[in-house]
């Protein structure tokens, strides 16, 4: 459900955001790029009306990606909506999905983490875990897709990441505020995930870990060229893609991404309506989501153009 929220003091909680990010990758094996393959900004029109804007991010507060580009900003300003994909897992923002509770949806009830992975992936997410500050308790019972998704390099960088300090003007601003994702679709998309991948993928996740910083400079290299097929690829480097395995890869994407983007484009249809109505020649309903959602015939602004009937056109950030 799109929810509507304006004027509040955000509490920040990034782990909904870390999950997106981590999550929102797709691995290319076709020799021609998919549509959509460039551009983090793009325009949202029907019958000719301008209806609003979609900001491809990443989940990331280093200051190269949280600097946003003058053009993307002025056209911010002036639009009377905003959409993030799920707000964050704060008490002020979810009062019913607040990160406790968030927290408490990504553990085991009664199992352990050792139960399904054995000892020593467990042991291994424990270590990775614990070092950087998460509680005894979550570490051992968390669920191996949330700790795939929670094993992350400390952040050098301060400050919220893009999404979030959107957020925070456009409450300030008084603009209409919605989520195309709620914490409940989030958390579904995850759970009927085969335990079998899951627990794949983390093993996955924990293998190519040593080399988890040099991975994330190349994705923000790759974002600031607006190339999202070297994006999708490097961020999906950690999977092992051998032909065994195919079948906890395919369920990687199918829970992860496809599964998500049908969610949003379904939600991003309703703000994007509602500015015809409200917000015509007013700047319309701006729209941040990880930059990965926005590539390939499965995409976000593919679901857009082809089954809502909208009209999609890159704007360049760069002139």
């Amino acid at each position: 459900m799109v929810k509507k929220m304006k004027n509040k003091n955000t509490s920040l909680s990034t782990v909904i955001f870390l999950v997106a990010f981590f999550s929102a990758s797709i691995y290319i094996v076709a020799t021609t790029p998919p549509p959509y393959s460039k551009g983090l900004f793009w325009e949202i029109s029907k019958d000719g009306e301008m209806l609003g804007h979609i900001y491809g991010t990443i989940h990331m507060n280093d200051e190269r990606v949280t600097r946003v580009p003058k053009k993307v900003m002025d056209i911010f300003y002036k639009s009377k909506g905003y959409s993030i994909e799920a707000f964050p897992s704060s008490h002020l923002w979810n009062p019913y999905h607040g990160f406790e509770n968030i927290k408490k949806r990504m553990m085991f009830k009664k199992k352990t983490l050792a139960d399904v992975a054995g000892k020593e992936t467990a042991d291994q997410v424990y270590a990775l875990l614990t070092k950087n500050g998460v509680n005894e308790k979550y570490a051992k019972h968390i669920k191996p897709w949330a700790a795939m998704f929670s094993i992350a390099a400390k952040s050098k960088h301060s400050g919220p990441i893009v999404d979030h300090k959107l957020l925070d003007l456009a409450s300030i601003q008084n603009k209409e505020i919605y989520q195309i994702e709620s914490p409940e679709e989030l958390l579904a998309a995850f759970y009927a995930m085969p335990m079998e991948s899951q627990v794949s993928l983390l093993k996955d996740k924990i293998n190519a870990f040593p080399h988890i910083n040099d991975t994330l400079e190349s994705m923000v290299s790759a974002y600031l060229e607006e190339d999202l097929v070297k994006l999708t690829e490097i961020s999906t480097s950690f999977i092992d893609k051998s032909s065994d395995k195919k079948a906890h890869y395919d369920a990687y994407m199918k829970h992860s991404i496809y599964i998500r983007n049908v969610v949003m484009a379904h939600y991003m249809n309703l703000p994007f309506l509602y500015g015809l109505d409200m917000f015509k020649g007013q700047g319309g309903t701006f729209v941040s989501v990880g930059a990965m959602h926005l590539l390939g015939k499965k995409g976000v602004l593919y679901l857009l153009e082809n089954q809502y009937g909208f009209t999609v056109k890159r704007v360049h950030i760069k002139d």
